[in-house]
């Protein structure tokens, strides 16, 4: 038997891994000394509630050893596991995933998928390789079909601030400065490497929307297999994007509600398209 394991980036709540039988690892927050497992200790309405009010917040280095306490009773259960985790570009999770399979010894046994994304983009994945471990298919077979997944898709955000990018260490403090003083609203996404960097820098909230609208319809020119619209604490302008996703691309758009790993370098105004464009 395969079993799925997937990290708290991707904005499912704890009962929707407990409903689809994938196996949930929290990552972590921090509040100065005081360290927060996502969707165990912390869950995102009171951490954007708190973003709003002033606390900064940091991300902490995943543990090998959590990764251990999970891997560990799937392996002597006789089981294999594939864990999809968010993008080794922003997070060391994929490398303390690797860790722990060495330190079980279960190299063999346990595949590591690196997502190159988070949120949807990462959920998708794991669903994905969920749907076909229970159609019976084997790891090799599972991750050729998440690398085509991850080719075709496509995750952008607008920020309505610099700020969040300077304080979650993905600007520096020259580039903050110079971005304020001439308000960008930059568009960040999840490039080829999985890195999370900017794809546009407008001027306006107004041009980033405009920009936004493009990049969906063309995501969406040749059919979509799946669509969400990623928040944090903005569901009234979030609503709005939603309803004009959805009739660009003439398919349904779900919500995801953003992580607090992710929130950390966003802050609590954001919109977040993700499609999965549909394969050629």
């Amino acid at each position: 038997m395969i079993r799925v394991v997937m990290d708290t980036t991707t904005g499912m709540t704890r009962q929707e891994f407990d409903q689809s039988g994938i196996t949930m690892i929290p990552l972590y927050v921090r509040d100065g000394d005081k360290l927060y497992r996502e969707q165990m200790d912390i869950f995102p309405d009171e951490f954007y509630r708190r973003e709003r009010a002033g606390l900064i917040y940091e991300t902490a280095q995943t543990n090998p050893a959590d990764l251990v306490s999970v891997f560990k009773p799937i392996v002597e259960a006789g089981d294999e596991v594939v864990c999809v985790l968010i993008s080794s570009a922003i997070s060391g999770s994929v490398n303390a995933a690797h860790v722990a399979a060495q330190m079980l010894g279960a190299e063999e046994r346990i595949t590591i998928v690196d997502s190159l994304e988070s949120g949807y983009g990462e959920a998708y994945l794991g669903h994905t390789a969920k749907n076909m471990a229970d159609a019976g298919e084997n790891r090799v077979e599972i991750v050729r079909a998440l690398a085509d997944i991850r080719s075709r898709t496509r995750t952008y955000f607008i920020m309505e601030s610099l700020k969040w990018l300077f304080h979650g260490g993905r600007l520096t403090g020259a580039q903050y400065f110079v971005g304020s003083v001439i308000k960008l609203n930059p568009i960040v996404w999840f490039d080829e490497a999985g890195r999370m960097t900017s794809y546009d820098k407008t001027r306006t909230i107004k041009v980033a929307k405009d920009h936004m609208r493009q990049l969906v319809a063309d995501c969406g020119k040749n059919g979509v297999e799946a669509a969400t619209l990623h928040w944090p604490d903005n569901l009234d302008e979030a609503q709005g994007f939603h309803a004009e996703m959805e009739e660009i691309l003439q398919a349904p758009v779900s919500y995801t509600k953003l992580s607090c790993v992710l929130g950390v370098h966003t802050g609590p105004d954001l919109l977040g398209p993700c499609i999965v464009m549909k394969a050629s």
